[in-house]
């Protein structure tokens, strides 16, 4: 059952940007009746929100239906008396839909011309810092004695069959070509993690197959395609430590809290290593081309990946694990 005059939060149709909004979930949680949050309805595309449904984090979800448009998004919002909606996607249309509607609150960021909808609005990609400090800075416009931003410590609220020994996670997929570790270096690191007497799961998406498999081997338990989100999440959790890409299931990661090592070459881990307790991001120093920020390497042996060896990042794994 939806709720009427709740705060909504608009979830994003990637899996990353879907996982950095848990940690706002938990800050609105925690602020909680001092600052009349409300219950608290997450919407948006129904993969990314199923995450989240029958959880802590929120009272109701509600899933899109297809692709909404402003008008069809504003008729739920003033159907429900939204008190607020929070909306963090770089995307006109969720504050196009809460200004139509008439919501009193209307936090964003200024991105996609979004920024004179909203009643409290702040910058993204001007800003500076992690991500999710950014919004953070963009929340104390509307309370500015905010705590800290916190971790998510999500917990998915399942039970899975996991391996009896501890065991990694590895996700070797990407969005961009230009952000994939080399699939050989992945599997030369899996061989090295059996070796050393842990499982390892290899997770992805079904467009993800042939790397996953590739990865796997005879070796390693092969889940590519073969999990829900909220399943991944709770293999994650369990996980001793996650190596991927810069990646949604990197992120997703550090938010249920695993100890996760995130490789980056065409992307900077300034502002999007994942955040969690035990999070770190690696890039190779000293290639004049990285971080290009372009979905394809023009440089011959992508350098900034390829340049990172296994043995270096067992090494930083170990590191995460002993901490």
């Amino acid at each position: 059952m939806i709720p009427l005059h709740a705060t909504w939060l608009r979830f994003p149709r990637f899996v990353g940007d879907a996982a950095m909004q848990l940690p706002v979930l938990r800050l609105l949680r925690e602020m909680g009746p001092d600052k009349h949050i409300g219950p608290i309805v997450v919407w948006g595309p129904k993969t990314t929100v199923g995450l989240v449904a029958g959880t802590w984090f929120c009272d109701a979800t509600l899933p899109d239906e297809g692709k909404p448009g402003p008008f069809a998004m504003a008729k739920i919002l003033r159907r429900y008396q939204a008190a607020r909606s929070i909306h963090f996607p770089k995307s006109l249309r969720p504050a196009l839909a809460a200004w139509l509607a008439r919501v009193p609150e209307r936090i964003g960021v200024d991105e996609s011309l979004a920024g004179p909808f909203n009643t409290h609005s702040g910058p993204f990609w001007d800003a500076e810092g992690p991500f999710l400090q950014r919004y953070h800075a963009v929340l104390k416009r509307r309370w500015p004695d905010l705590p800290p931003m916190p971790f998510a410590d999500f917990d998915p609220g399942l039970t899975i069959d996991k391996p009896r020994e501890r065991y990694l996670c590895l996700m070797p997929g990407s969005t961009w070509p230009s952000k994939a570790w080399p699939t050989t270096h992945f599997r030369t690191l899996l061989l090295q993690a059996r070796a050393a007497g842990f499982a390892v799961a290899v997770l992805g998406a079904p467009d993800e197959a042939a790397t996953c498999a590739a990865v796997a081997g005879g070796e390693g338990l092969n889940l590519c395609g073969k999990t829900s989100l909220k399943e991944a999440a709770a293999w994650l959790r369990g996980a001793t430590a996650v190596l991927g890409n810069d990646s949604g299931l990197s992120h997703l990661a550090a938010a249920c809290g695993a100890p996760v090592l995130a490789l980056y070459g065409a992307t900077d881990p300034g502002g999007s290593t994942p955040w969690g307790p035990k999070s770190r991001g690696l890039r190779k120093d000293g290639v004049p081309c990285a971080p290009c920020f372009k979905p394809d390497c023009f440089t011959p042996g992508h350098p900034c990946l390829e340049g990172i060896g296994p043995e270096q990042v067992w090494t930083e794994l170990h590191s995460l694990i002993s901490v």
